[in-house]
C-alpha cells in the first residue's frame, strides 16, 4: 500500500485511547465504581501516554481574512488541544497550543496548509516548556 505524507502523523487504531484518558483523567469502570482517583493516563504504562508539548508557531502568508483562526480553533479542539490562535498585526496568524506529542505534530502539519482558502507561505514553530499554557480550552483571541 503506497505511503502518503500525512500518513505518518495517523495514530494506528490499536492506540487509540478514549478521550478522558488522553486527557489525564481516570475512566470510570463500568460497575459504576469511580476509577481510582490517583490513576491518571500518565500511569497507565501506556507507550507515549506522559508525553505532553506546548508550541509557539507563527503562520505566515494569505492566513488573515480567510477563517484560518475559526479553521484552526475547530482542529484544535478536534484534536482535544488547548490552546489559543490569534491574528497578528503585521497579517501573520498566532497559534499557541499544548496536549498530547501527537496530536500537536498533527495540528503543526495542518497548519502547513489550513483551510481551502489560506496561502500558507511560511511556519516558524517554537518549543514551549510542556504544560506552560493554562488554558481550558482551544479558543480564538483578537
Amino acid at each position: 500500500m503506497e505511503r502518503r505524507f500525512f500518513d505518518v502523523f495517523r495514530r494506528p487504531a490499536s492506540r487509540t485511547r478514549p478521550l478522558a484518558e488522553s486527557a489525564g483523567v481516570a475512566a470510570e469502570p463500568e460497575g459504576g465504581t469511580p476509577a481510582d482517583p490517583t490513576k491518571t493516563a500518565a500511569s497507565d504504562g501506556a507507550p507515549d501516554s506522559g508525553r505532553r508539548r506546548t508550541i509557539h508557531a507563527v503562520v505566515s502568508g494569505r492566513v488573515q481574512g480567510v477563517g484560518f483562526r475559526w479553521s484552526c480553533m475547530e482542529e484544535g479542539e478536534r484534536l482535544g488541544l488547548v490552546g489559543e490562535v490569534r491574528n497578528l498585526d503585521d497579517g501573520d496568524v498566532e497559534v499557541l497550543a499544548q496536549g498530547p506529542a501527537d496530536d500537536v505534530a498533527r495540528l503543526i502539519a495542518w497548519l502547513y496548509h489550513g483551510p481551502r482558502w489560506a496561502n500558507v507561505a511560511s511556519v516558524h514553530v517554537t518549543d514551549m516548556k510542556p504544560g506552560s499554557l493554562r488554558h481550558r480550552a482551544f479558543i480564538m483571541g483578537n
